[in-house]
């Protein structure tokens, strides 16, 4: 038992066994020379690499047929010396390359051989030393990039000490590598100040691991001081911290000079671009970019310094196709310099697109003889250019002005004493020569002297002179002549000439004497009228009133003016009438009110009934008022005692219409209770007769709960219809999407047994009692599935459209069906109460459904009609008004 626990314990250990072990027997020929072996004993690994599962007793060099002649001869001198021996070799296994180390122990008579697989150690220590190669093949191209550089490359530890520097570095400080390496910042010549910072940055860079870069000026050993620029690296380990820390340092001193050379020579070049007087900028580059622009230019283009970098024509992309971007390319491409005035340049320069006009020069921007850019000066004359225009367009319009013009235009020396046309002479008489004294000639001997003192006072004051004043015609007759001349001063202030229009004013004069008597005429007719009749200017200021005003109020002539009437008009109706009065004459509409007038005298307030409407011209422009008012002090005091008439009458019908509510419900509740009892009394007849009825008694049964559930509809329907009008609706914004939403669910038992449908979609919205709206359309759309064609499913469609009625928006809707329809004559009665069109035996109901829709409608302010075609439908139109004036409906 021990001992078959030692062989499983033995196969165990030689199968777990990560190398492969073979146990070997010698073969020996007829000269007793071993020439091969016997294979007694493989483990799994060897197994497995061989993949030969039947090789007891077969040779060895079948079973391993890649083993190389040497290994078998080491394997017999092994047997016969008894010495051990390790040997690597490769072989060349399913096209692979393979490495093995080979070791053999003699045990008695036997041999084991132990395969080991290196093949990854192999090509480790060959990968290892071909990186190796490389690494130093990389180093000595490093050394000597790093050592050839002008650049300063050095690296240091954690503690500030260097542990690499390069030969330009160690140069600058004119020590060897044995004197520098190891040694910190202080030891290698570097001042206080100077060590301190870069071990600052060593600590910054460790800390954040991120890279950091300066610029510091120290001495050279052979260059005197000198500028640096210099960036500190992290070097990082395998775990990802900073183990070293690598620098490059190169010399910018040149550069740094070079540039300050450069800002210098910028610098004056700016400052004479921003100084100087005239709008300037540079373009540079194919793309004509904004370079530099100075203040005056920005200001002209509306712009801020952003715009510097971008192209020209992305900042005013208006320009291009315009004559001046034209020559702008031409200036850059062709090298041809450009020199305009009052150019038209139409950009955006307010947010608006504007005509614009420039005086432009256009140079081009010369660099070792190749264009790079160009420069643009411009100076804005738009206000010159259009004041000279409008100068110009003024002239020609006055010009053509006075040839249309009936007036007569002339004008005369500074003491009125010569007279010219606008040409010089001969307008104003038949002569080509100027008119002198023409005072005498001009103007009517009774009005000569009265002229003759407004000249002169003219003259004194430099003021204008006007007057209105006769002339004697050619044929004798007297005409009349509206004279203004108006003086022009040089810039002393001095009178150098008049000029001077007269226009023939005959006609208005005469108008003006028609007026005048017809104004007498009105005012005369006017006093004879028993109302008070007034007038008002457009502002509302009154300017007349007949004799009656005075008559009855009381006042003097003299109170006139917008607010004549307050001091009589009653305390509690003067707001009211200021309200609507300023309102009409501020709107242009007529004004009515009634309001309480006193008598000054009496103290006695009467009642008028006040009216005005706006005269207006032919363009529509309120010239004038015209208003009247009316004594209605003793109808005022009838309708009073009919109004209280009517109050009580009113709560008397009141208390009526709740009586009869009340009799309603009573009379519903009291007509139902018959009906209740016909019901129960005949279900008890059925229950107790069960089975021995025959088909006509049942029937007859069937048709007495027929009638008796038509009669509980119409009790109700009486109730509703008689309640329609008595209960008062809250008003609210109803979209009648959803008021036909909800009916579908409620109707949904009903459409699934018709298979039928609601069509409908964009319904508007509008203000009423959805309590009612939603009856409405039940109503409707409960009729159309009621009175479906047998064969034909119900289909109803609905659709709105928003009409103007009567000043008024309303909803115009259609509810259309394909139901059995009604005949045109029938159109006028659909809606009457308790009216049926089909037999009751074929379709349920009380005649009040459309009834109801009708009283809803109208409720709303709306309407509905009806139209139909026999076994072809029916059209319902409900018109509804989109806003109500009342909360309650």
């Amino acid at each position: 038992m021990e001992l078959l626990n030692n062989l499983n314990l033995f196969e165990t250990v030689f199968n777990a066994a990560p190398n492969g072990i073979a146990v070997l027997k010698p073969l020996y020929n007829s000269k007793n020379s071993i020439q091969d072996f016997s294979i007694l004993l493989l483990n799994s690994a060897m197994i497995s690499w061989v993949k030969d599962a039947n090789y007891k007793n077969k040779k060895y060099s079948e079973v391993f047929p890649w083993i190389k002649k040497d290994i078998l001869e080491k394997l017999i001198e092994t047997v016969e010396t008894g010495t051990s021996f390790h040997y690597e070799q490769w072989h060349e296994i399913d096209e692979t390359k393979k490495w093995f180390l080979y070791t053999a122990v003699k045990q008695d008579d036997l041999l084991v051989l132990t395969t080991e697989d290196i093949t990854e150690k192999k090509q480790a220590e060959t990968a290892l030393n071909n990186a190796l190669t490389v690494a130093e093949k990389q180093k000595r191209l490093y050394d000597s990039i790093i050592n050839t550089t002008p650049d300063l490359v050095y690296v240091f530890d954690l503690d500030y000490i260097f542990t690499y520097a390069n030969k330009a570095l160690l140069n600058m400080w004119g020590k060897s590598a044995e004197d520098a390496i190891g040694k910190g910042l202080r030891e290698n010549g570097y001042e206080e100040w100077h060590a301190e910072m870069h071990e600052r940055e060593i600590d910054e860079v460790v800390s954040t691991k991120k890279s950091i870069r300066g610029t510091v000026s120290f001495p050279h050993a052979e260059l005197g001081r000198r500028i640096y620029d210099y960036i500190f690296a992290p070097v990082f380990n395998e775990k990802g911290d900073v183990e070293a820390i690598a620098g490059t340092t190169r010399d910018i001193t040149e550069i740094k000079q070079a540039e300050g050379k450069l800002q210098l020579s910028e610098s004056r070049f700016r400052k004479m671009i921003h100084q100087t007087p005239a709008p300037t900028l540079i373009l540079k580059g194919d793309d004509l970019v904004i370079e530099q622009i100075n203040n005056h230019m920005l200001q002209m283009i509306g712009r801020g310094e952003e715009i510097i970098g971008m192209r020209l024509i992305d900042v005013l992309p208006e320009l291009e196709g315009q004559y001046v971007w034209e020559q702008v390319l031409n200036v850059y491409n062709k090298g041809i310099p450009f020199d305009q005035s009052e150019v038209l340049v139409p950009h955006n320069r307010t947010g608006e697109l504007k005509n614009y006009y420039y005086n432009l020069a256009y140079r081009p921007l010369l660099e070792e003889g190749q264009i790079t850019g160009m420069i643009q000066v411009a100076v804005e004359v738009t206000e010159q250019v259009v004041a000279r225009q409008k100068m110009e367009e003024s002239e020609n319009r006055f010009r053509a002005l006075v040839n249309a013009s009936s007036d007569l235009v002339y004008r005369m020396d500074s003491d009125w004493m010569i007279m010219h046309d606008l040409e010089g002479a001969g307008a104003l008489s038949n002569s080509k020569e100027p008119v002198v004294n023409w005072l005498d000639k001009f103007i009517h001997a009774n009005d000569l002297q009265r002229a003759v003192n407004l000249i002169s006072q003219s003259i004194i004051d430099k003021s204008i002179f006007e007057m209105e004043h006769r002339v004697t015609n050619p044929d004798g007759s007297i005409g009349w002549v509206f004279s203004r001349v108006v003086p022009i001063l040089d810039e002393n202030d001095k009178i150098v000439e008049w000029f001077g229009t007269a226009s023939d004013i005959t006609s208005q004069k005469e108008l003006q004497e028609v007026i005048k008597e017809s104004e007498e005429k009105f005012r005369q007719l006017a006093d004879l009228v028993p109302q008070i009749i007034w007038t008002a200017r457009p502002d509302g200021f009154i300017d007349y009133y007949n004799s009656r005003w005075y008559e009855y109020t009381g006042l003097n002539e003299d109170i006139f003016g917008d607010s004549s009437w307050v001091p009589v008009v009653h305390p509690n109706d003067v707001d009211l009438v200021k309200e609507f009065w300023y309102y009409s004459v501020e709107n242009g509409n007529a004004y009515q009110l009634e309001f309480r007038i006193k008598n000054i005298y009496t103290n006695e307030y009467r009642w008028f009934l006040s009216k005005a409407v706006p005269i207006k011209d032919k363009s529509g422009v309120i010239t004038n008022w015209f208003g009247t008012c009316t004594d209605i002090h003793e109808q005022k005091s009838t309708t009073e005692k009919l109004e209280i008439l009517v109050a009580d009458r009113t709560k008397e019908l009141q208390r009526s219409n709740d009586d009869l509510q009340q009799f309603a419900h009573v009379a519903s509740h009291d007509l139902k209770e018959p009906v209740r009892k016909i019901k129960t009394f005949v279900s008890r007849l059925e229950d107790h007769l069960e089975g021995k009825l025959d088909e006509s008694s049942t029937r007859f049964i069937e048709r007495i709960h027929v009638a008796a559930d038509r009669m509980f509809n119409m009790i109700d329907g009486v109730l509703a219809y008689s309640k329609i009008n008595a209960d008062s609706q809250k008003t609210t914004l109803v979209d009648l999407n959803e008021i036909i939403r909800n009916i579908e669910t409620d109707l949904e038992i009903a459409l699934q047994k018709s298979n039928g449908k609601i069509l409908y979609q964009n319904l508007p919205k509008l203000e009423g009692a959805s309590v009612l709206l939603y009856q409405l359309f039940y109503n409707l759309i409960n009729n159309s599935i009621k009175f479906a064609q047998e064969t034909i499913p119900p289909v109803i469609t609905i659709s709105a459209e928003i009409i103007n009625e009567q000043d008024k928006k309303m909803a115009r809707i259609n509810l259309e069906d394909n139901g059995i329809g009604f005949a045109s004559n029938q159109t006028n009665h659909i809606f009457e109460t308790f009216t049926r069109l089909n037999p009751k035996d074929r379709y349920e109901g009380t005649g009040l459904g459309l009834s109801l829709c009708k009283k809803i409608a109208e409720r709303h302010g709306g309407s509905i009609s009806a139209s139909g075609i026999p076994n072809q439908g029916a059209i319902f139109i409900i018109k509804l008004p989109l806003e109500q004036k009342e909360n309650d409906i």
